[in-house]
């Protein structure tokens, strides 16, 4: 294992947890959009049904713990939190990146399987470090987590403005169609924070991924946190500070291409700051909301606080749906939102 991968591991959990990380100059576009709040919803709010089924499996909510750390042992604390609030509520969670992990890096921080056997497990690889582990890397990957879907992040500027960052993206949209076709799971692509453009997602949809997870601008802002780990990256990531695809954009763009298509999991993430954003992505179209550093406080603090947190999204989510006057999230509608400037 390099030693330097697991203190950037360890800069990024530090950095995301104390320091102003958000985008400048642009939103996730949630903001703009309002919910038509019922004062006659025409049911008790017990009769709402949050449960969809996700990658094979019955969840009580659309929710997604998106993939945020691992390698190093403060993380595997984390980890286990996150995967202990997911099971509590049966919500999906997803791991960090598992290039460490192939490196011979701390294999117990991605140990999540045994408090979280019941949901969705997604394991998270770079996708431009596809080059290097290919197809056999994935499947070692899945088999050593238990994962149920593989998650292949794309993340091109904060590789550009990391320190030795990996900026070789030639053949990425190749080696992920060779993935998909050969891990045995599920495979779902990802920004980390700065969307997807129209392009991107047909280009992914061309790859044969089962799944896109749009995160949009708008939330975590990862150019950001490579710079708070060097000056010379911070004076770098400044003119980035704004750069993306909304959220929003980003999901009616997911949501276009798999209604023109094949069946495709879309999860909206990237800014969440509540249930109630939860419920205007699910109204858009998405599967599934993800939510990320919007956790990570409280997992820090242990699986109690990560089980509360989750749990207030969860009601939140709730009764949004239900103040909307709608008995089932699955019908959440763009017809029960409105836009405002």
């Amino acid at each position: 294992m390099d030693d330097a991968t697991a203190r950037r591991k360890a800069d990024h959990l530090r950095v995301a947890l104390d320091e102003d990380v958000g985008h400048i100059g642009i939103t996730t576009g949630l903001e703009r959009l309002r919910l038509n709040a019922r004062a006659l919803p025409g049911r008790a709010l017990d009769e709402v049904s949050t449960a969809v089924t996700a990658f094979g499996r019955e969840l009580a909510a659309p929710l997604l713990v998106s993939c945020m750390t691992g390698g190093t042992s403060e993380a595997g604390r984390v980890n286990v939190a996150l995967a202990t609030a997911a099971q509590r509520h049966h919500v999906a969670v997803g791991l960090g990146s598992g290039r460490i992990l192939l490196e011979g890096g701390d294999a117990g921080s991605f140990a999540v399987r045994e408090v979280a056997p019941d949901v969705p497990l997604l394991a998270n690889l770079g996708a431009v470090q596809l080059a290097d582990v290919g197809v056999d890397g994935c499947v070692e990957l899945v088999d050593r987590t238990g994962a149920d879907v593989l998650v292949l992040h794309l993340n091109p500027v904060q590789e550009a403005v990391q320190p030795g960052g990996d900026t070789d993206f030639g053949g990425v949209a190749e080696r992920i169609a060779e993935v998909v076709a050969g891990v045995g799971v599920p495979v779902v692509a990802k920004e980390v924070g700065f969307g997807l453009a129209p392009a991107d997602v047909a280009e992914l949809l061309a790859a044969g991924v089962a799944g896109i997870d749009v995160a949009g601008a708008g939330g975590t802002n990862w150019a950001t946190v490579e710079g708070h780990r060097d000056d010379r990256a911070g004076r770098v990531a400044s003119a980035f500070a704004g750069w993306g695809w909304s959220t929003v954009e980003s999901l009616r763009a997911a949501v276009a291409a798999r209604t023109a298509g094949r069946p495709l999991t879309v999860i909206a993430s990237g800014g969440l700051a509540d249930g109630v954003d939860a419920v205007k992505c699910l109204a858009l179209g998405a599967d599934l909301a993800g939510f990320g550093r919007r956790l990570l406080p409280a997992a820090a603090e242990g699986p109690e606080p990560a089980a509360e947190a989750l749990g207030v999204l969860v009601d939140q989510l709730r009764i949004a749906t239900w103040a909307v006057g709608t008995e089932s999230v699955t019908e959440l509608h763009p017809s029960v939102l409105r836009e405002v400037e």
